[in-house]
């Protein structure tokens, strides 16, 4: 299709790549144009006390046939292939081709709008040879179509997990769903264990995969997770895949370290939001001595970097964790603020500790400048910014 827009206005502030190139899939079994997809997310129909009706968000991409939504959305169940050019994934590029921003990724809107950074432009950076308009718009058929494989998948194979997060609820943990999931519900979900039509997709297609990401739930305890990695590996096209996670890394990767060498590259951003005591008491569960012994051995064999969700509880430990990084000659990444809860988030303190705060992150960001520590000089700038936004109880929601 053709564009009125030459790539530098309004397209510069609303376009993604995901749409074109990536599908997301939820550990309930609903699909998204990417993990902050706000029409994805139905976190609130696990409230209830008696089991409501599983019924889609108007704007959301459709759902498995092995979800809890399928049996209430008969006419939006899909595979993966179907997804990725369903009704408003297509109408979701034409919006973007245009100019327009989507309701469903208020989330990044949200963060540029207040001064974070946001997934659609840390994306958009990476795939920095994908994102040409001309080049996307030519791709695109009139009605939004993309005649393409997916070649990025996240699919997060259910919600297995051994930590009870302060920022994470049921149903992305199994842990937290032991302890306050309703009585029509089990703690344990994973829609995508028997989908033979997905597995069927996936073997099929496998030569066009060249990007996987896995988050939890724990990705190191997802059956799953690990099937897929065998599947790639069987098919011989493990060595053009890279393979990204997000891991608590308070469990076992051996595993998975086995499958490691047959791919092109594996990157772990180990979830990581305080040290020592801070660390235990934001990750529920977890012991900050397992944690740091599987960090020295896994950056032995593969590319891991610290991922940091700053938020209320770890605003005054971030110079330990960057002292900690320092030491441990890792990288640091601290783009992910928390922005739900909203009583997490940074952009609700008290006003005095927002002064406080803000003495603390202009001292640290000038230690990272005087470092030369680019990456998260700029990151704690944009965590500033976030912190004295407008409207800070105007948060939208956060899944990930």
């Amino acid at each position: 299709m053709t564009t009125e827009d030459d790539g530098h206005g309004a397209t510069d502030k609303t376009l993604c790549v995901l749409p074109w190139i990536h599908l997301c899939a939820s550990i309930d079994g609903v699909y998204g144009r990417c993990c902050v997809d706000g029409a994805m997310y139905h976190n609130e129909l696990y409230d209830q006390k008696d089991e409501p009706e599983f019924t889609l968000n108007d704007d959301a991409i459709g759902c498995s046939p092995g979800s809890r939504y399928a049996k209430d959305n008969p006419g939006r169940v899909l595979g993966l292939e179907e997804a990725f050019n369903s009704p408003n994934m297509k109408r979701t590029r034409l919006a973007m081709l245009r100019g327009e921003r989507v309701d469903a990724c208020s989330y990044c809107y949200f963060r540029e709008d207040h001064g974070a950074q946001s997934y659609r432009q840390s994306i958009n950076r990476r795939f920095q040879h994908e994102f040409d308009l001309d080049a996307l718009a030519a791709r695109t058929e009139e009605d939004g179509t993309v005649e393409e494989f997916p070649y990025f998948l996240d699919i997060r194979f259910g919600n297995t997990c051994n930590l009870r997060c302060v920022m994470c609820t049921y149903p992305v943990s199994s842990s937290w769903g032991a302890k306050q999931r309703p009585s029509w519900s089990s703690a344990v979900i994973d829609p995508y264990r028997d989908d033979e039509e997905l597995w069927r997709t996936l073997r099929e297609n496998a030569h066009l995969i060249r990007r996987l990401y896995f988050a939890g739930g724990e990705p190191f305890m997802q059956p799953g997770h690990f099937a897929l990695l065998e599947l790639l590996v069987e098919t011989g096209n493990a060595g053009n895949v890279d393979v990204v996670y997000n891991s608590n890394l308070t469990v076992s990767a051996e595993r998975a370290i086995k499958s490691f060498p047959h791919f092109k590259s594996v990157g772990i951003g180990a979830s990581c939001d305080g040290v020592g005591e801070v660390f235990e008491r934001i990750r529920v569960g977890g012991k900050w001595e397992t944690f740091l012994s599987n960090v020295r051995r896994l950056r032995t064999e593969v590319e891991l970097w610290l991922q940091v969700s700053p938020q209320r509880d770890n605003l005054w430990d971030l110079r330990n964790l960057l002292e900690f990084a320092r030491t441990e000659e890792l990288d640091i990444d601290l783009a992910n603020v928390v922005q739900w809860p909203a009583e997490m988030s940074v952009a609700n303190l008290p006003e005095e500790e927002k002064v406080r705060g803000t003495e603390e992150l202009t001292e640290l960001i000038a230690w990272c400048a005087e470092l030369g520590w680019d990456k998260p000089a700029a990151h704690l700038t944009s965590l500033r910014s976030f912190m004295t936004s407008l409207d800070p109880l105007n948060l939208v929601e956060e899944s990930t």
